[in-house]
């Protein structure tokens, strides 16, 4: 596998409240010279130039590598799980392209993400309600996780939950509607960034951040899984890397 080297853009942030929330604190206008951390070792990659080991899908097909990507088509939901359990301070870097070619699944819609993934009742065993869990999204408000759903609602939507695995699917702690710059552009090849730093939880789209929350109680170890929906796209360059102290 290639390696190639992460590079955090400046970035510049401007928040939308979803109400008042004195318990998630942001900050506005964050800059990357602002940030305490610094990008260390690469811990693990997959440029999709081989095979598929690495991952574990749940839904109605199975992903499959095309031209040097993965490729995920879906008519009903799919969550593909990178196999390895992460931990620590990490930065989780991908790209991810919506493809509109005008097939039955083109819809350019939910590319989203879970990460820092467990499930409270099965916490020695991550697997052990897969098949359960079979794509279905209702059935991951049991897992305490992260999650951005960008362009969900048919691409209406982007935001941001913290899910505890013990109720209901929470309220966005973060969120825009109906905001062009915030959607899905159809064929447009997304780099994402998905930072965990001491408390610090930040995603970040190409070079900016869209997201940001200081956690009191952040989780610090767990499976990242990518998440659509009645779509297509591809998927590249997969990697994570430990992130230090400044």
């Amino acid at each position: 596998m290639r390696i190639t080297t992460l590079i955090l853009l400046p970035l510049v942030v401007t928040v939308m409240t979803a109400g008042a929330d004195a318990l998630y604190p942001r900050i506005e206008h964050a800059t990357i010279e602002d940030q305490p951390y610094t990008v260390g070792e690469v811990l693990y990659e997959d440029d999709f130039s081989g095979n598929l080991l690495n991952w574990r899908a749940e839904g109605d097909i199975m992903p499959k590598i095309t031209e040097g990507r993965m490729e995920c088509e879906t008519q009903t939901g799919l969550t593909t799980w990178f196999k390895t359990k992460l931990s620590g301070d990490i930065v989780i870097e991908y790209e991810r392209q919506v493809w509109a070619g005008g097939g039955p699944n083109d819809h350019s819609r939910d590319v989203n993400c879970f990460w820092m993934a467990l499930d409270p009742t099965h916490p020695n065993d991550f697997w052990a309600r897969s098949n359960w869990r079979g794509g279905a999204f209702k059935n991951y408000a049991t897992l305490s996780q992260y999650y951005v759903g960008y362009g969900g609602g048919n691409n209406t939507t982007c935001r941001f939950r913290r899910y505890t695995g013990l109720e209901a699917p929470p309220p966005p702690i973060q969120h825009y509607d109906d905001n062009p710059h915030y959607m899905i552009v159809p064929s447009h090849t997304y780099k994402f960034q998905l930072v965990c730093f001491n408390g610090l939880v930040q995603y970040i789209r190409d070079g900016e951040i869209i997201f940001e929350l200081q956690d009191a109680d952040p989780y610090t170890e767990g499976y990242f899984g990518f998440r659509t929906v009645r779509n297509h796209e591809f998927i590249d360059n997969f990697k994570v890397r430990r992130l230090l102290a400044k």
